[in-house]
């Protein structure tokens, strides 16, 4: 699970926000932010991985931007290779977006599929 989290991690950080597990965000973060679940399905199945893009802002735009950076970067499926497995993400087609206010914040809530292949314990 650790390698699965990190190659995730990893992966998100690219879009220049800094990421937290949806459970862990620090006391005192400032948005923007990526939140993302810790999630692992069995190799057999996948299993819904819902993320979520934090801004403190009035506006839908900027979170709808980086929303669209991300789901472009998935497009088709993304495959996420780290040593000893493979991740693979791709857009939940039902209800890929959607949005969510809460004051000054905005949060962009995005829903794909994550699909695991690797043994227990990797």
């Amino acid at each position: 699970m650790i390698k699965s989290a990190q190659t995730l991690a990893s992966w998100f950080a690219q879009f220049g926000l800094p990421v937290y597990l949806d459970s862990d965000v620090p006391d005192g973060a400032e948005a923007p932010y990526i939140t993302i679940p810790m999630v692992e399905p069995d190799w057999r199945s996948q299993a819904s991985f819902q993320f979520q893009i934090w801004y403190r802002t009035t506006s839908n735009l900027p979170v709808l931007q980086k929303a669209d950076e991300i789901l472009s970067a998935v497009h088709e499926g993304v495959r996420l290779n780290f040593d000893g497995g493979l991740l693979v993400l791709r857009i939940d087609s039902d209800t890929p977006t959607q949005i969510m206010v809460e004051d000054d914040y905005r949060c962009a809530i995005i829903s794909l599929v994550l699909n695991a292949y690797h043994l227990p314990g990797v």
